[in-house]
């Protein structure tokens, strides 16, 4: 269990106040929620582990209020703005996100429920790191991002963005944690004991104004900015841990500097805008993040085979002793850069001649970073927990093969690489699930299993990696995976955007549109009812659908989540306006089979979605195996064996159907 601030922040006794509870009672909220223990250490508010009764599970309760900022002509307004903070926060559906269950009021408290989760902190994962490469930093930051527009567009303000906040899950998920001090965007400014809400190192300068208007989306993004830089450069941009200190820091030097943020420089210097009106808007910084993570030119995560000796800490570095990955004057030397600060590249020259709010040449400043970096190896950075395989033979990086050919240079390949991962989604029954014993089964991973067999691997030397659509790709840049078979639809446009190879298909799909069977609004029996009733079409983002349900004339909602199940999790909730779910057929039909009661599943349209196999470009011995691995898996009967098993009850076809033809796999 994360216990650094606890998944949402401090602890303490019922009224708020911390005890010795080991011989009291235990509190029990409305009869259900049974408080158990305080979670964390911070002062921001109540927080539990408790037993919910009527489920039978421990959930993460918290109160909203700090009463010891209220008084009695106070109380009834506080109340008031808790009650509305929960049911905004109950409205934020997620995966980046805490899920809120609940929302509970006694005589003077506010609870939320909320899903308590298994993981370490960004604040745990950097005392243990002290600096994370490029890569890791920029998927980190990408979803810290992607959860505050769902948190922003429900109207609310985390106002606590920070590393002790943002939890890293298995598997690499992130989520933000801890609405205990959440507001609403134009809320009346509220002090804590007579001082701005929050943590200092972290707060937006625009904060500090007496005459400040209070927080808004711009300063949970200039967080983000101070947690990107924290991330990558190993200490706090603006030093100090009184207000008066950052405030100071700020005034001063308002340009920190940045040594091996690389390709996130023009990033971080957006958030970091002093000026609130000139900082990166979220959907600006998931843009530029995504920019990176594409980036080709990102290196090969570089680790010394005996670690130099740490640099003398830098006061407002986390004092917890070196690890792996090693700190960026390690990765300097390993590089054969002399250690001292006067080799490293300076920070790149802001766009629009010095004006911090003029983002239009970020992309020639990520060419000049990259470029100089390129040469002093200052960013080199391992991912902490990636694997560190290393590099592919010299025939994937140069063109050919070593002396002996093909077999010998994947001999090498497979010396060097002992476990295959492959990423895969979690939520599709039938092609691909994970059930609460993390047992993968679909038919996705049957074909993943069958190709990695005819590549030499046994079942105990694959490992699966949870992928969603909107991740699959920085999965596969960031080298997380070395294959991604997820109902991955092959395009031409995908294979240049994302900057993937496919190598397939292994299955053709066709679309359709996933309903609620019951609905006392609509009558939805086919995809023209959907089309001309115009109710709101929820699909993954980054999915082909994504862009094509507009063309067609399909009503959607202003953003769409990161996976189908987030979809079909709207479309159960009857206070949803999501009544669709866009998809390929044998997708939707996995979930309206595991819930025919309220799910129906309408005739398929027309199209194919035909699914590859995706791998990072420039690896044209990895592709030349898959392809043959691949060829040889639908010319014997493991296809058709693997379709009746998987597929059939999906389909209701009491045969296998035509086996899918591989297309050409080009060299690369």
């Amino acid at each position: 269990m994360h216990n650094d601030e606890g998944i949402n922040g401090a602890g303490g006794s019922a009224d708020g106040h911390p005890e010795d509870r080991s011989s009291a009672p235990h509190t029990v909220i409305e009869g259900r929620y049974e408080l158990l223990e305080p979670i964390g250490s911070g002062g921001m508010g109540e927080v539990w582990k408790a037993h919910d009764r009527r489920l039978r599970r421990f959930v993460a309760v918290k109160g909203l209020l700090d009463r010891r900022a209220t008084t009695a002509d106070t109380q009834q307004a506080a109340m008031l703005r808790a009650r509305r903070e929960a049911e905004a926060l109950a409205k934020i559906e997620h995966q980046n996100v805490v899920t809120v269950h609940d929302q509970i009021e006694t005589a003077d408290q506010v609870w939320i429920v909320m899903k308590l989760l298994e993981g370490q902190s960004l604040a745990d994962l950097l005392s243990r790191d002290r600096v994370l490469g490029v890569p890791r930093a920029a998927d980190i930051g990408l979803q810290m991002a992607q959860g505050l527009r769902a948190v922003h567009e429900a109207s609310v303000l985390h106002r606590d963005v920070k590393p002790g906040n943002v939890l890293v899950r298995d598997g690499g998920q992130v989520v933000l944690v801890d609405f205990g001090i959440a507001t609403f965007e134009g809320a009346d400014r509220v002090t804590r004991y007579g001082g701005v809400i929050g943590t200092p190192a972290y707060l937006a300068p625009e904060l500090f104004a007496p005459a400040s208007p209070g927080p808004t989306p711009a300063s949970d993004l200039w967080a983000l900015g101070v947690t990107l830089y924290e991330m990558v450069e190993g200490r706090l941009p603006f030093g100090g841990g009184e207000v008066w200190e950052v405030q100071a820091g700020i005034q001063q030097s308002p340009d920190p500097v940045l040594r091996y943020a690389g390709p996130l420089g023009p990033v971080i210097q957006g958030l970091l805008a002093t000026d609130p009106d000139s900082r990166l808007d979220v959907a600006s910084a998931e843009a530029m993040l995504r920019e990176v993570l594409a980036e080709p030119d990102l290196p090969t995560p570089v680790r010394p085979a005996t670690p130099a000796p740490a640099p003398a800490p830098v006061p407002t570095v986390r004092s917890a002793p070196p690890a792996s990955p090693p700190t960026p004057a390690e990765a300097v030397r390993v590089s054969g850069a002399p250690p001292s600060e006067a080799a490293l590249p300076e920070p790149p020259p802001k766009a629009g001649g010095g004006d911090r709010g003029g983002f239009r040449g970020w992309k020639a400043a990520v060419v000049v970073v990259c470029a100089a970096l390129l040469a002093g190896g200052g960013w080199f950075l391992s991912q902490s927990g990636s694997g560190d395989k290393p590099d592919d033979a010299a025939g994937e990086r140069g063109g050919g093969a070593p002396e002996g050919g093909t077999e010998k240079a994947w001999e090498q390949w497979r010396s060097e690489n002992e476990r295959l991962t492959i990423g895969a989604k979690t939520d599709q029954p039938g092609l691909s699930f994970r059930d609460k014993a993390g047992v993968w089964s679909g038919f996705d991973i049957d074909i993943a299993h069958a190709l990695a067999g005819k590549l030499g691997y046994d079942r105990d030397h694959v490992d699966f990696y949870p992928v969603t659509t909107g991740n699959r790709a920085s999965k596969l840049a960031n080298g997380d995976v070395d294959l991604v078979i997820a109902s991955y639809s092959m395009t031409a446009e995908r294979e240049k955007k994302d900057n993937i190879s496919f190598v397939g298909p292994y299955y053709k799909a066709g679309s359709s549109l996933l309903v609620r069977k019951h609905s006392v609004k609509h009558d939805l029996n086919n995809a023209a009812d959907v089309k001309t009733q115009r109710v709101q079409v929820c699909t993954a983002r980054d999915s082909t659908y994504a862009n094509r349900l507009q063309t067609e004339g399909y009503t959607t909602g202003k953003w769409q989540p990161d996976s189908y199940k987030e979809c079909v999790d709207r479309l159960l909730d009857e206070r949803s306006a999501v009544y669709a779910v866009a998809s390929d057929d044998v997708l939707l039909a996995g979930y309206a089979n595991d819930d025919p009661k309220n799910l129906k599943l309408l005739p398929s349209g027309a199209g194919s979605e035909p699914y590859g196999v995706a791998l990072p470009k420039g690896k044209p011995l990895l592709k030349s195996k898959v392809c043959s691995g691949l060829q040889e898996v639908l010319a014997g009967d493991e296809w058709s064996e693997m379709y009746m098993k998987d597929l059939s009850p999906l389909t209701g076809r009491k045969t296998p159907p035509s086996k899918p033809e591989l297309r050409p796999c080009s060299g690369e």
